[in-house]
């Protein structure tokens, strides 16, 4: 009778376990699909209040997801910039490439909040510069068009007044004015 009760509770246990694991999955697709259809403060305080690591893996392991939230980020919504900015180190190969450019393309339209993710760590000394210097495909071939992106990225810049973040403007500057260095040099080299 004893094994049998032990028995019992051991399946009991971990029927409930397995009930705990399902639910957080089923809560974490319910909080993905929520924020990657309307990203905004309540949808990603939802979405990082699940277990984050789990529910980014939703994003991650499924490229219209994560082109979902990189269109977000592009269109310069917050929510979605500062959701990719804190799994960025998440990511690699093509996937980092197209979310590093995504928070490039953030940086133009909220060059501060940008800065902010720096700031607060949200984004590594490298992971920061290169979304800055990063630009998409289609301005491969095009160096004219790429020095004008940078020179706009710099503008932008140029325009951040607060003292916390002034650190994180110089390095932002330094990055880019070497990149536009860069690209100037390749349009004197090809004429």
């Amino acid at each position: 009778m004893k094994k049998l009760f032990i028995k019992f509770l051991v399946t009991l246990v971990g029927f409930l376990s397995l009930s705990a694991g399902a639910s957080v999955i089923v809560n974490c697709q319910e909080a993905v699909k929520a924020f990657l259809a309307h990203p905004a403060k309540h949808t990603f305080t939802v979405l990082v209040s699940e277990d984050q690591a789990r529910c980014w893996s939703f994003i991650e392991a499924s490229n219209s997801n994560l082109a979902l939230l990189a269109r977000s980020v592009e269109r310069g919504n917050r929510w979605a910039a500062e959701y990719l900015a804190r799994n960025l180190r998440n990511l690699d190969g093509g996937n980092l490439e197209d979310s590093l450019t995504a928070l490039g393309k953030f940086s133009d339209q909220r060059m501060e909040r940008f800065l902010t993710f720096a700031n607060k760590g949200q984004l590594s000394q490298h992971e920061f510069t290169d979304a800055l210097t990063m630009l998409p495909l289609s301005l491969g071939d095009d160096q004219q068009a790429q020095l004008s992106a940078l020179k706009f990225r710099r503008d932008m810049l140029i325009h951040v007044n607060r003292a916390d973040l002034f650190e994180q403007k110089a390095s932002a500057l330094k990055a880019i004015d070497g990149s536009i260095s860069q690209v100037r040099a390749t349009i004197s080299a090809s004429q």
